[in-house]
């Protein structure tokens, strides 16, 4: 009886498989041997250790399709899911699915999915899938170390995409407060966010501006940002790509603003990077960026010098075929010796999606904390 089942089961599958021809299975394997070695930091208790770590880096399993309508217009889906292999690994759906229409007047989608902001750092990325320890997310959006609304997947969000006019393109998004809370002690009580972005892609170059804005009515709390009640934080973004011969020149700049009751805080982040072939499948990678001190007036902080962090990334990365990758990346993180002298600020500047967990830890001081890693794996795309 279990094997009729079985049998009927797998029929099922496939029957629905030779109906939807379109759909696409596709994902990404990515794994690492890391070494990771911390040291500076000030404080008693500190304890930040040295160790080793397998990682699963940005790997993923996503189903995709799409359907014609007729006229030019199509339906189109996607459903994609983390997919760790490493300690707690599985599968969850906390990656871009949405459901859209497209057509002549442009695209329109609905779901969990990335915004201008985080599009556009991860265009001009130089790691392969923007994933591990030399992501460029290590310093972008944290305003003095707190982790980036901007540079995460929206939920419960609607987006706008223009048609492509000769390579400049708009895309205009909204993330819904549908968890809006009217309970007096929430934290925040009201949020919602918005951003826009613009880009030109065409043949060699790559320019996008993005702009966005998190809107926060919180009656308590200091605000996702630190900045009190009623927050609000804007983020800007300016960037470009130029690809010449055998390499490539990158530059990113953000500026990042919270206001709220307790005042304003603003930080600028700027970076640079860069990739070369040095053969027909190896490809030299690098970039550095900086977060610059705080600026503004919170209350009750009088000083907000050293309160940024430097970011150094060095890669080699080499392809077996079309879709299998050797990879070598070696990353350098130095927060500066006051990153916790602001109020609630102490979580400290870490990696990006290859973060540690060291910086931020509870009741830790971060002040000088430096961050070193090599990692080194196989990047594996089906």
């Amino acid at each position: 009886m279990q094997k009729k089942f079985i049998a009927l089961a797998i029929a099922s599958l496939s029957g629905a498989a030779f109906a939807q021809s379109n759909v696409t299975v596709y994902g990404v394997v990515d794994g690492t041997f890391d070494i990771i070695n911390t040291s500076g930091a000030a404080g008693a208790g500190r304890g930040a250790p040295d160790y080793t770590r397998v990682q699963s880096n940005g790997s993923r399993l996503g189903f995709k399709g799409t359907e014609s309508l007729g006229n030019g217009m199509s339906a189109f889906f996607q459903f994609e899911s983390n997919a760790k292999f490493d300690a707690g690994g599985g599968l969850d759906v906390a990656r871009d699915s949405f459901v859209g229409l497209k057509g002549d007047f442009g695209t329109v989608k609905l779901g969990n999915f990335s915004g201008p902001n985080r599009d556009i750092a991860s265009k001009l990325d130089v790691v392969i899938h923007s994933d591990g320890i030399g992501d460029n997310s290590a310093l972008l959006g944290k305003l003095g170390g707190r982790a980036s609304v901007f540079d995460t997947r929206y939920t419960n969000s609607i987006a706008y995409i223009t048609p492509d006019f000769s390579g400049f393109q708009a895309t205009v998004q909204y993330q819904a407060n549908e968890n809006k809370n009217i309970a007096p002690s929430a934290n925040p009580a009201n949020q919602s966010l918005a951003e826009l972005g613009l880009n030109y892609d065409n043949g060699p170059v790559y320019v996008g501006l993005t702009h966005g804005k998190l809107t926060e009515k919180n009656s308590t709390g200091a605000g996702t940002f630190n900045t009190g009640t009623d927050e609000d934080v804007t983020e800007t973004r300016l960037g470009g790509m130029y690809k010449f011969g055998n390499a490539s020149v990158r530059a990113l700049f953000a500026h990042t603003k919270g206001d709220g009751s307790l005042g304003s805080l603003k930080q600028n982040v700027w970076g640079l990077a860069g990739t070369y072939m040095v053969t027909a499948n190896g490809k030299l990678l690098a970039q550095y960026f900086r977060a610059n001190d705080l600026s503004g007036n919170r209350a009750g902080v009088t000083d907000l010098s050293d309160t940024g962090a430097k970011f150094w990334v060095l890669g080699y990365e080499h392809s077996l075929s079309k879709r299998t990758t050797l990879l070598a990346h070696y990353a350098y993180l130095k927060n500066d010796d006051r990153v916790s002298a602001v109020s609630g600020m102490a979580k400290g500047y870490d990696f990006g999606d290859g973060s540690t967990g060291i910086a931020g830890s509870a009741g830790s001081n971060n002040d000088g904390l430096k961050l070193s890693g090599l990692q080194v794996g196989i990047n594996h795309t089906f």
